[in-house]
């Protein structure tokens, strides 16, 4: 008898962890999630060269439209 009362919180523990088990499988069963049938668009490969005609007008856009630019920046960090 001693033995059965050392073991029933362990058994209960173990009962509900169980169910908790079965339960979240159950659950995960019925719950589907839909993939986005366009999601192949999002997973287009990298093209393997760059276009430097887009990266000169990033260039000309970030110079235009910060106060300070980059290189000057870049001069006044090293200078401290």
């Amino acid at each position: 008898m001693s033995f059965i009362k050392k073991m029933l919180p362990i058994l209960i523990f173990l009962l509900i962890v169980t169910v908790a088990w079965v339960g979240f499988s159950i659950y995960s069963q019925v719950i589907e999630l839909d993939i986005n049938p366009n999601a192949g668009n999002f997973t287009k490969p990298i093209s393997t060269t760059f276009d430097t005609e887009i990266l000169d007008d990033i260039s000309t856009k970030t110079e235009e439209s910060f106060p300070v630019s980059p290189q000057e920046f870049l001069r006044l960090n090293q200078a401290d």
